[in-house]
């Protein structure tokens, strides 16, 4: 079912819409945000999207009404979308082209793609003129649940994943799940276990859905009770921890592949791990164990990974660390609660070992 998730940020309120057909009207509900008569719009998106919705987009931003006397600029910035790209170097392009564009400090710019293109428009727009307006449109279920609610916008280094970050809230997010269809497999599965990482986290009735299996029919309110958990927690740190589950093992499987698994298709293989290996150490039941897994194989999740070793896994895990360090691994002690788990750096490779197999 169609919703509006308000979301009420510090100094700043702004609306998460999710439903079909929001891509198709896209140019209203962005002309009605502004009250300016020069209407300058940076739409940011990477190749694969462009070519399904970008003239959509165009044209309907010059079709539909607008006050009389309103100048609009639309000026559109390809990125690459790759896991890779999510950096430094590509939001420094993006300040580069937007400033030799001659955009000003009125710009919107309207991020259409998924999580790397949301995270990089976002901190570019924190970063240009000191902060301009911005609207998200992810494409992606992994984008809707992650980048819609919390207003942070994260970059990757060679150290890790999302080691950069700043905090920067829209103006409006506009989750369109119709396009949901166009998504290839293992993009779409990779979008559910984030999805599905932040049902273990709440617990209660998102979990349940999983459960029974997700479809067309509940991945709006799948979508929703996402956002709407993600924002409450938007301002607990111990909650904003819990939602690194199956983190320390997923990043380092994603880093290996040198990130051609799937974020979240990586995390999957690492909150599987992760849940077998707490049942073994006695920090979950098994019956806690046994719902992860049986609920990630009702969804068609990956439990296991079959393309590394618990060796390769704990040293890529380890990387940058120094020697004898602890090391932090969030674990579901129960669905709907989540703990801290400090383990010696020399232990990792024998927890880990414990989780690769049944």
């Amino acid at each position: 079912m169609p919703a509006n998730v308000k979301i009420n940020a510090a100094n700043h309120c702004y609306t998460i819409k999710i439903r079909k057909g929001l891509v198709e009207r896209l140019g209203l509900e962005i002309l009605n945000l502004n009250d300016y008569s020069d209407t300058e719009i940076a739409l940011i998106t990477d190749e694969k999207v462009s070519g399904l919705y970008l003239q959509k987009v165009i044209m309907n931003f010059q079709r539909c009404p607008k006050p009389e006397g309103t100048k609009l600029r639309i000026c559109e910035l390809l990125i690459d979308s790759h896991e890779a790209s999510k950096n430094f170097r590509t939001v420094s392009k993006l300040l580069e082209d937007l400033a030799s564009l001659g955009l000003s400090e009125k710009v919107c710019i309207a991020a259409l793609g998924g999580g790397v293109v949301c995270d990089a428009a976002g901190f570019a727009a924190g970063c240009y003129k000191n902060g301009v307006r911005l609207v998200l449109i992810p494409t992606t279920i992994a984008a809707m649940v992650k980048s819609s609610a919390g207003g942070h916008a994260r970059l990757n280094l060679s150290a890790g994943e999302n080691l950069a970050g700043m905090s920067y809230n829209p103006s409006l997010v506009l989750c369109d799940t119709e396009c949901l269809r166009t998504l290839p497999d293992d993009e779409y599965r990779s979008g559910l276990s984030e999805a599905f990482k932040t049902s273990i986290v709440a617990g209660g009735d998102v979990f349940r859905m999983f459960e029974r299996g997700i479809d067309s029919g509940n991945i709006e309110k799948v979508i929703e009770e996402c956002v709407k958990f993600r924002a409450d927690i938007s301002s607990n740190d111990d909650m904003q921890k819990s939602l690194k589950l199956g983190c320390v093992v997923g990043s380092a499987i994603g880093a290996l592949s040198m990130y051609e698994i799937q974020h979240g298709l990586a995390t999957a293989q690492g909150i599987a791990i992760t849940a077998r290996a707490a049942a073994k150490m006695k920090w979950c039941s098994d019956e806690t164990s046994d719902r992860i897994i049986n609920a990630m194989k009702k969804n068609n999740l990956p439990v296991s990974c079959r393309s590394f070793t618990a060796q390769e896994i704990t040293q890529a895990a380890l990387a940058n660390r120094t020697q004898g360090s602890m090391i932090d691994m969030v674990i579901a002690s129960e669905i709907g609660k989540c703990e801290i788990k400090s383990v010696k750096a020399e232990e990792l490779e024998s927890i880990i070992s414990m989780g690769m197999t049944a």
